[in-house]
């Protein structure tokens, strides 16, 4: 099953659009009917199952406005009423915004294009219904695997080239009546104010209402001389001179900024924005002035030609802090970004300020990280519109890195334990129960009638069950405070480090606790009480022990033994059996040449928790001859999914707690299996 996510997008939900015009001239806003959602399923950008909106949980934004392409920039018209149903969702509004925008979307549908509508909803409360399962919502039966909405927020209505949900309608036609009572609301304080300056509000065109409307929100917003106008002439001139005015002064400080490539493109951006809202020049001025004014203690983000996304800020965080084999988790193009954009230099503080800003947090006269910052960088759901995304998901960036850096402290605990055991891939946490390998199932001449038998298995069993083991640490206040990106790397080692450690403690506590039991006994004729000391002789008569062991019904076991393992006190003296060429040992049993015949034979491996007087049936001076664990395993290791290595997770701290948590956690577990699959030598003679 998929795991449900912390957060989700913002839900974009599709429907057609036909836009109809009234016959003769139009001199009021068009209305638009939208039947904007059904309560079906959907399938949605971002999203990795399908989702349902409960549509008793829906609550409405203060302010929906009707736009072109999800752009706030691009204003089409406002939202005037709403309507929810247990099963459906209704809007109504006038497409009364006098922009670029707002005329391409009638004249474009009285050109006969047919638009589509998406309605954007942000998910407050998410619910995953797994798969098999079922639910009731919006009177309709659903099956999972979904989400299911609960709770949602109504936030916007935009006019889109392409969508996706059929049963969906959304109709936009003109009105011809200028006077009647729906398309002649207008402020009482604006109609006011236009009635002083000598104008008859019911006799103004669309054109002329629209633009002194513009004046006065501008004036009153600027607390700016309103522009007026005695006649349509001498409006377009004023308006014509608005427009220049505030061009000029975005020129002006384009030209201050000729190689500030970021900064230019923002300007633009606010001219267009300004002309386009209907801005009064002394409130474009003010706002231009406050946006270029320079921050005090500003962290930029380096510029070049490169596009920043999550992947970018990974590399750029993993070249400063030296990953090793980097170029196994990057490609070069990714590599080639982040060291344009960051030269290895990338601060703590700058990778949690680009994703407050990139979620819409401003902090532009600060590089200090306080609650509101951070709680934006790990802000969620995102505002994501039906054309994709690129918001830069801070959380993700920080436990895809920590996960990549757990290595580091995973490898650096002693790693024998893995060596010597089976990985048992369980996929839950019950008790497995498996059978033994060491039936003897032995192939029997096929009769002339051509039939073959059964083989019989033993009813010998073994299990396992895998627990989960965790840990968290923090990056703490101090670390942001001293811009410490190493606190990111060496949280999630230190995590990687308890983890091995833990797997370690419960694999040799479990091996150990085998000696002097009944596990390795005489009974089961694998023990060597005799000559067992790390020497040819030794080898001999514990390989012996080794491959006379036999299947349950007293055939050859036919096995091989591949491994010694010894205390660190005997590894010197095992590597030297196992590695020289030529041997004389006087301590044997038979005659020996001067060639090594233990050369190779098997692969030594050693663990200081061998010998470590902290756990139960150490030893200095045994040591054991075991089987190759794929084929015959003394111990098993059962791990959720396969997965012997730690998984880290991130999120912002609790509200008292200035930092971020990371919380390593891995689904293991330990038991013997086959004690045929080794011998042990006690390490002294009878």
């Amino acid at each position: 099953m998929k795991k449900k996510p912390e957060a989700k997008p913002l839900i974009c939900m599709m429907a057609d659009v036909a836009i109809t015009a009234a016959e003769g001239e139009s001199k009021a806003p068009p209305k638009f009917n939208v039947v904007a959602y059904t309560g079906g399923l959907m399938t949605l950008t971002g999203w990795d199952l399908p989702v349902v909106v409960d549509l008793t949980g829906m609550t409405f934004g203060k302010s929906l406005v009707a736009n072109l392409d999800h752009d706030s920039s691009k204003r089409v018209g406002n939202v005037t009423g709403k309507e929810l149903t247990e099963s459906t969702l209704t809007l109504s509004g006038i497409a009364s915004a006098v922009t670029e925008s707002a005329r391409e979307v009638v004249a474009s549908a009285a050109n006969g294009f047919v638009w589509q509508a998406s309605i954007e909803a942000r998910p407050d409360q998410l619910t995953e219904v797994a798969a098999g399962k079922s639910v009731n919502v919006n009177g309709q039966d659903f099956q999972g695997p979904l989400y299911v909405a609960a709770k949602s927020t109504l936030k916007g209505f935009a006019f889109v080239s392409h969508g996706a949900d059929d049963n969906t309608t959304v109709t936009i036609a003109a009105t011809a009546d200028p006077h009647s009572k729906e398309t002649n609301k207008m402020d009482k304080k604006c109609k006011a104010w236009i009635e002083a300056m000598g104008f008859d509000v019911d006799e103004l065109s669309d054109s002329q209402s629209a633009g002194l409307v513009a004046n006065y929100e501008g004036q009153s917003a600027g607390k700016s001389k309103p522009i007026t106008a005695s006649n349509p002439f001498e409006e377009r001139k004023l308006e014509a001179r608005r427009r220049k005015e505030i061009r000029d002064l975005a020129d002006r400080q384009i030209e201050l900024r000729n190689s500030d490539e970021e900064e230019i493109i923002a300007i633009e951006k606010m001219c267009d924005h300004s002309i386009d809202a209907g801005m009064s020049v002394d409130k474009f001025r003010l706002e231009l002035y406050d946006a270029m004014t320079p921050p005090a203690r500003r962290i930029d983000t380096p510029k070049c030609g490169h596009a920043m996304n999550a992947k970018v800020l990974e590399a750029a965080i993993c070249q400063a802090a030296n990953l090793n084999d980097i170029e196994d988790h990057f490609d070069d193009k990714t590599l080639q970004a982040a060291h344009d954009q960051f030269k290895g230099r990338i601060g703590l503080k700058q990778l949690f300020l680009l994703g407050a800003e990139e979620n819409g947090h401003s902090n532009r006269f600060s590089n200090d990280i306080d609650r509101e910052t951070l709680k934006a960088a790990f802000a969620k759901p995102r505002d994501i519109r039906a054309g994709g995304f690129s918001t830069l998901d801070i959380s993700t960036i920080v436990s895809n890195t920590a996960n990549k850096f757990i290595m580091r402290g995973w490898n650096s605990v002693d790693q024998t334990i893995l060596r010597i055991s089976k990985i048992q891939n369980v996929r839950n946490f019950q008790t497995i129960t498996t059978v033994s390998l060491t039936d003897s199932v032995i192939y029997e001449k096929l009769g002339a009638g051509g039939e073959i038998k059964h083989g019989t298995l033993s009813e010998l069993t073994y299990t396992n069950k895998a627990d989960t083991y965790a840990q968290m640490l923090a990056i703490t206040r101090t670390d942001l405070i001293n811009d410490d990106l190493g606190a990111l790397t060496d949280t999630p080692q230190k995590l990687g480090n308890g983890a091995m450690k833990k797997l370690s403690d419960i694999g040799w506590t479990k091996f150990l606790s085998l000696v002097g039991a009944s596990f390795f006994a005489s009974g089961n004729s694998n023990i060597n009480t005799g000559v067992a000391t790390m020497s040819t002789g030794g080898l001999s008569a514990t390989e012996v022990i080794f491959q006379n062991q036999t299947n349950p019904d007293g055939t050859p076991l036919g096995l091989m033994p591949s491994i010694l393992l010894v205390p660190t006190a005997l590894k010197s003296a095992a590597y030297t059996l196992m590695s020289s060429e030529k041997l004389i040992d006087g301590t044997g049993t038979a005659a020996q040449g001067d060639g090594n015949i233990w050369r190779g034979r098997f692969r030594v491996e050693s663990s200081p928790y061998i010998s470590n007087s902290s756990y139960t049936g150490n030893t200095s001076t045994a040591w054991w001859m075991l089987a190759d664990p794929n084929e015959l395993a003394v111990l098993a290791i059962a791990a959720l999914n396969g997965q012997v290595t730690p998984t880290v997770d991130t999120a912002d701290a609790d509200f008292n707690t200035l930092g971020v948590q990371m919380r390593g956690y891995c689904d293991v577990g330990v038991n013997s299996q086959e004690y045929r699959g080794g011998v042990h030598a006690d390490g002294g003679a009878s």
